[in-house]
């Protein structure tokens, strides 16, 4: 979070902006490189992940590149990082009809091979309709045995892919949010009202939803200039909320130039709900220059009891000749949650039959922890059941499927057929209700389902900024739109919901997270207590489990600058909070920033504690059965004694 010296220098310069009738452009995402005209974009910003792993050989691996409006792919660039178990390999990358494009050379690594940089031409890749280049990579492996021998295995990374030619600008509202932008820049008034603070922290949440999983930069700033800014670059976007009398409404500002914006207006009650426009796709039908919502109904409670795995993804079906990972894009943020717990799969599939002389398995695995194993026969279908624990789908663990399969004895060789293995989308992911404390950076975002709180202190200006970083943080690694709002302190404390919380030390303190103040102290809330003394203070980005909900709270026990190594440091990792371990992301003074588990690394399921009552009732049940066996000895000795007979009777 900016201190107030950032903030103030941010404000000149938007200001200074306001006033120019084209922005300059400034650093983005989006880089050209030097003297070739080119735009270049990495392949994580483009949502593509990290890295390219191809574990089998003669397999196609798919990939689909966004291209932004108005330009075509160039080059495809990167870097060989491993190879193993290959012999004179090399990677075929073609076009969706089979056309070879390139190749990529494998290099025999050695301790003088560390990796080896490719670059394959593009050129000849057409764009579809949906504005995407599909690519299909082959692993080709020359003189080494890729059927019976050991399993290859070979990464690029460091991925980008070039671009030529310049990005459309948007001549409509549906244009705006394009294939590809490189980042969004909000502007509101001086300290925004409620209605701007809520639209804005919406249009962040909406914005990162419909891009997710590109990593799209989204900025909060405030201005006094009446002007509209100009965007930093053809990828970037800039948008205006304001809080104007009259009905609320959205247009686009000077459309089809490269200065155009987007404004969001409104009064009070109507400016949040313009914010819906941009959610579940309604962009496409504001095909205008501007449009507006007129009204809109509470929203109900996100996701279902039960999904198929139809809803995951695409990629439900693969082709085994050894062992392959088939990922089918599980994802528990679709399920009716609040209070997620432990998820039961009732998993469908077709292969080929297995005859007896081979063998073949699937392994379902989940956060590492083997969770269920079925042997393939020569029925080819495949009917199971297993369980996901809940504390692995609170954290939001991927299931991957491991299948191996290996021909009989003899009869592995160059024509042998691999197994082909195909997940019916009628398969299902129910969940079911397993307390779960919901502690730690992995609790979210499902912690945060279907609805987030949002409170903030104003002790500092640049806290809707930071809420709004750590908002579209979360957001990417959800695959449920989030709903936040906005809500007094207060009531962000007592309440039972998911929470986001900025505010000083001392205004959080009854949240009671793990790094606590009291007096001038801070408190370490270790197995023993410890109490500190830290004159300067510390800032602080921390998740944990309060009033069974997740609250993530970003607290300060000195100045605000020292929020700032946090969230440079996210910025840094480019890891999404969610995917932090731990609960406590500190820095002090010196701006050195710590990632600590403090109470809790994690979700984890609760279990009861027994307690010391037991002995009570213990105690209670001995009295009891001592007293009844008391009784019984009594009663049996009285009876006794009145079947003897009395001094002086009569004897037969």
């Amino acid at each position: 979070m900016p201190s107030n010296t950032r903030v103030r220098l941010r404000r000149i310069w938007c200001a200074t902006v306001a006033a120019l009738i084209v922005g300059v452009a400034s650093v983005a995402p989006a880089a050209a490189a030097p003297g070739d005209g080119l735009t270049t974009l990495d392949w994580r910003q483009l949502g593509m992940g990290n890295s390219v792993t191809f574990d089998s050989a003669d397999v196609p691996v798919g990939v689909s590149v966004p291209v932004p409006e108005g330009m075509s792919p160039t080059r495809l660039s990167g870097v060989v990082a491993s190879a193993t178990n290959v012999s004179d390999a090399f990677i075929q990358v073609a076009r969706s009809d089979g056309t070879i494009v390139g190749t990529v050379v494998v290099p025999r690594f050695g301790p003088r091979q560390l990796s080896t940089p490719f670059s394959v031409p593009l050129a000849a890749v057409p764009v579809g309709d949906n504005g995407r280049a599909d690519l299909r990579m082959t692993l080709r492996n020359g003189t080494g045995d890729s059927v019976c021998g050991p399993i290859p295995d070979v990464s690029l990374t460091g991925l980008n892919v070039a671009y030529a030619g310049v990005a459309s600008s948007p001549r409509t509202i549906q244009d705006f949010f394009g294939t590809v932008v490189g980042g969004v820049t909000i502007v509101t008034p001086e300290n925004p009202s409620v209605a701007v603070a809520q639209a804005t922290l919406g249009a962040v949440a909406a914005i990162t939803d419909h891009y997710r999983p590109q990593r799209v930069s989204i900025d909060v700033i405030e201005s006094t200039g009446e002007g509209v800014p100009s965007p930093g670059g053809p990828l970037q976007r800039t948008i205006l909320i304001r809080e104007e009398d009259g009905p609320g409404g959205a247009r686009l500002d000077r459309a089809g130039q490269p200065s155009a914006a987007l404004v969001i207006s409104g009064d009070a009650d109507s400016l949040p709900d313009q914010v819906a426009l941009f959610r579940d796709g309604l962009t496409d039908l504001a095909q205008t220059s501007s449009a507006a919502v007129e009204s809109v109904s509470d929203r109900e409670i996100q996701g279902s009891d039960s999904v198929t795995f139809g809803e995951f993804s695409d990629r439900l079906s693969t082709e085994v000749l050894g062992i392959t990972t088939l990922v089918p894009g599980f994802d528990p943020t679709m399920l009716s949650l609040g209070r997620p717990g432990m998820v039961n799969v009732h998993l469908l599939a077709r292969y080929t039959p297995v005859r007896d002389d081979e063998r073949a398995n699937v392994m379902a695995v989940s956060g590492g922890e083997i969770l269920h194993t079925s042997a393939l026969n020569a029925s080819g279908t495949l009917d199971t059941q297993f369980t996901i624990p809940a504390a692995q789908v609170a954290a939001n663990e991927p299931l991957e499927f491991r299948i191996s399969y290996e021909p009989g004895p003899g009869a592995c060789s160059p024509r042998s057929v691999p197994l082909s293995f195909q997940i019916d989308p009628s398969s299902t992911a129910s969940s079911s209700t397993t307390p779960v404390r919901m502690g730690g950076f992995s609790s979210i975002p499902l912690g945060w389902q279907p609805t987030v709180q949002v409170a903030l202190d104003n002790t500092n200006p640049a806290q809707l900024d930071a809420a709004a970083e750590l908002i579209a943080s979360v957001q990417r690694s959800s695959a449920t739109a989030l709903a936040p709002v906005l809500v007094p302190l207060d009531q962000a404390i007592a309440s039972n919901t998911g929470a986001l919380v900025v505010a000083s030390a001392e205004n959080a303190r009854a949240l009671n997270p793990p790094i606590n103040t009291e007096d001038s102290s801070t408190l370490v809330d270790l197995a023993a207590q410890i109490r500190l003394a830290i004159p300067d203070g510390l800032g602080t980005i921390q998740a944990f489990a309060q009033n069974s909900r997740t609250v993530v709270l970003v607290s300060t026990s000195g100045s605000w600058d020292l929020v700032d190594p946090l969230f440079a440091y996210l910025d840094d990792q480019q890891g999404d909070l969610a995917n932090l371990r731990g609960d406590v992301l500190v820095a002090g003074r010196a701006g050195q920033t710590e990632l600590l588990t403090i109470r809790a690394d994690g979700p984890r399921a609760q279990v009861d504690q027994v307690g010391t009552s037991w002995l009570m009732w213990l105690g209670i049940s001995i009295a009891v059965v001592a007293v009844a066996v008391l009784v019984a000895v009594g009663i049996t000795v009285y009876r006794r004694r009145s079947d003897e007979p009395s001094d002086g009777a009569d004897t037969p």
